[in-house]
C-alpha cells in the first residue's frame, strides 16, 4: 500500500469533517453538563405538574357533574353540586351520585398508575442505551394525546351529556406511553448521570421542589381558571402547558448519554421490547449483596409502597370533603395549596433543621415523617369543622421528608452504575399500589358514606402504623449489619 495511504472509504476531506463534526458534539455535550450542574429538565417537569394538578380536581368535579347529568338529574339541581350549600337535596344527589363518580375515579387511578408501570419496566433500561431525553419525549408525548382528548370530551360535554366512563379511556395514551412515573424516572436518572454524591442530594431536592411549585400553582388557580372560564378551556390551557413542556425537552435540553452506536430506528423499538432490558432491571433488586443491602433495598420499596397505599385516597379526600364540610371546588383548592405549600416548607427547611442544627440521621428523618403522616390522618379522621384539617397539615410540617431521606439511603448504599436502574424499578413497583389502594378506600368510603364518610382515615393511620413498624426494622438493619456512617 502506497505511503500516505488509507482503507478508510472516505476522502481525507470527509473523514476530517466527521471529526470535527464529533469534536463539536463533545464540546457541545460538555457545556451542557457544566450548564446543567444547575438546571436541566426542571422547567419542564414544573410545567407536566401544573398541567396534571389544575386538571386533576377539575375533572374531578367535572366527572361528578356529568355522573349527575347522565343519572337522570335535572341539570339545574345538579348545579347544585358546584354550590356551596349544606341543602338536603344536595345532600340527597350527593349520596347518589358520589359512589358511581368514585367507581369512574377509581378506574382512573388505576390506568394512570398500573400500565406506566409496565411501561417503566422497559423504557428505564431502554434509557440507559438510548437517553434520558427520547424516553421523557415518548412518555410526554402520551401524555399529550390524552390530554387532547380530554379536552375533546370536555368540550362535546358543554353541548351534550357525555358519560364519565369515556374519561377513563381518553387516559389510555397517558399510560401506554409510561405517563409521569417514566418521565419522573428518566429525570432522576438523569441527576445520577451528571451529579456527584456532593451535588445530587441538593439537585434532586430541587428537583422535587419544581414538581412542588407546579403542582401548589396548578391547585391554586384550578378553580380560578374554571370560574373565569370553563372546563373545556381549562383542559385547553393544560394541554398547551404539556406542549410547551414537551418543545422545552425537545429544544432546550441535551442528554446525559453520548450514543456509542447509530442503531436505527427499527432496531431501537425492537430493543425496547428485549427481555434483556428487564433482566437488567430486575437484577438490581434481585441480585446478592453483602451487608444485607438487598434486605434494606426491598424494605425501602415496601414501606414506600406501604406509604403510597396509606395516602392513596385522594381520589375520594375532595368527595368527603364537599360530603362532612360541603366544601366546594374553591375550598377544596386552597387546602390542596396549603397543604403542598406546607410539604414544600418542610422539605427546603425541615430537612436543613433536622441535619445540620439537630444532627438527625436519614432513619430518623423518614421516623419522624412517617409518625407525621399518622398524626395528620388521626386529625382529620376526627375533624368536626373544615379548619381543623388546616390544623392537621400544620403541626405535621414534616411529613414528605420520608423520600429525600430514604433517596438519601439508596444513594448510598448503592454502586452509582445501579442508581438509574434502581429508580426504575422501584417507582414501578409502588407504581401499581393504586390498584389496591383505590379500589379498597372507593369501597371503604362507598360502604360508611351515609353514616361514617371519614371511617378510610383511620384505615389511612394504621397503614402509616405499619409502615412506621417496618421503618423501625429498616434502622435497626442499617445499625446492626451495615457501615455506622450511613447515620451520619
Amino acid at each position: 500500500m502506497e505511503e500516505g495511504r488509507s482503507d478508510s472509504v472516505y476522502s481525507s476531506g470527509e473523514e476530517d469533517l466527521f471529526a470535527k463534526q464529533s469534536l463539536i458534539r463533545l464540546r457541545h455535550a460538555a457545556r451542557w453538563r457544566e450548564q446543567a450542574q444547575y438546571i436541566s429538565f426542571e422547567p419542564a417537569l414544573l410545567l407536566f405538574c401544573f398541567a396534571m394538578s389544575v386538571s386533576e380536581v377539575v375533572l374531578a368535579n367535572h366527572i361528578i357533574l356529568q355522573t349527575c347529568i347522565v343519572e337522570g338529574f335535572d341539570s339545574g339541581d345538579c348545579q347544585l353540586l358546584s354550590t356551596n350549600s349544606n341543602s338536603s337535596q344536595r345532600a340527597v344527589i350527593e349520596t347518589q351520585v358520589q359512589p358511581l363518580a368514585a367507581n369512574v375515579t377509581m378506574v382512573i387511578v388505576i390506568i394512570k398508575s398500573v400500565v406506566p408501570a409496565l411501561s417503566a419496566l422497559l423504557l428505564g433500561a431502554w434509557s440507559d442505551r438510548y437517553g434520558r431525553k427520547p424516553t421523557m419525549l415518548i412518555a410526554g408525548v402520551g401524555v399529550l394525546c390524552s390530554f387532547l382528548l380530554l379536552t375533546m370530551l370536555a368540550f362535546l360535554s358543554m353541548r351534550f351529556p357525555v358519560t364519565p366512563w369515556f374519561y377513563p379511556a381518553a387516559y389510555l395514551p397517558f399510560s401506554l406511553l409510561g405517563g409521569m412515573t417514566v418521565i419522573t424516572a428518566a429525570a432522576f436518572s438523569y441527576l445520577s448521570d451528571v451529579t456527584n454524591e456532593q451535588t445530587r442530594t441538593m439537585r434532586m431536592g430541587f428537583m422535587e421542589a419544581s414538581m412542588m411549585v407546579g403542582a401548589l400553582l396548578g391547585f391554586i388557580s384550578s378553580s380560578y381558571i374554571l370560574e373565569w372560564l370553563n372546563v373545556g378551556a381549562t383542559f385547553l390551557i393544560a394541554t398547551v402547558l404539556i406542549c410547551l413542556a414537551i418543545a422545552y425537552v425537545f429544544f432546550f435540553t441535551e442528554d446525559s448519554i453520548i450514543l456509542s452506536s447509530n442503531n436505527s430506528t427499527g432496531e431501537k423499538i425492537r430493543d425496547l421490547f428485549s427481555c434483556d432490558r428487564v433482566r437488567e432491571l430486575s437484577g438490581t433488586l434481585f441480585l446478592r449483596r453483602s451487608g444485607y443491602v438487598r434486605e434494606i433495598l426491598w424494605a425501602i420499596v415496601i414501606l414506600t409502597a406501604l406509604t403510597e397505599v396509606a395516602g392513596g385516597n385522594g381520589g375520594i379526600f375532595y368527595m368527603f370533603t364537599r360530603r362532612k364540610f360541603a366544601w366546594d371546588l374553591k375550598q377544596f383548592s386552597y387546602f390542596q395549596f396549603t397543604d403542598v405549600l406546607i410539604i414544600i416548607l418542610g422539605n427546603v427547611l425541615g430537612i436543613p433543621i433536622l441535619k445540620q442544627v439537630l444532627h438527625c440521621s436519614d432513619t430518623t428523618v423518614a421516623l419522624i415523617s412517617i409518625a407525621s403522616y399518622i398524626v395528620d390522618s388521626l386529625i382529620i379522621g376526627f375533624a368536626n369543622s373544615g379548619w381543623v384539617l388546616y390544623l392537621a397539615i400544620s403541626i405535621t410540617i414534616l411529613k414528605g421528608t420520608d423520600g429525600a431521606a430514604l433517596m438519601t439511603i439508596c444513594s448510598t448504599i448503592l454502586p452509582a452504575g445501579d442508581m438509574a436502574k434502581f429508580f426504575s424499578m422501584a417507582l414501578s413497583l409502588t407504581a401499581v399500589v393504586p390498584l389496591l389502594s383505590a379500589p379498597m378506600f372507593t369501597y371503604i368510603y362507598n360502604a360508611t358514606i351515609q353514616s361514617t364518610p371519614e371511617i378510610f382515615n383511620f384505615v389511612a393511620a394504621g397503614i402509616f402504623g405499619g409502615g412506621f413498624l417496618l421503618m423501625i426494622v429498616i434502622t435497626i438493619l442499617i445499625r446492626r449489619f451495615y457501615q455506622p456512617e450511613l447515620l451520619l
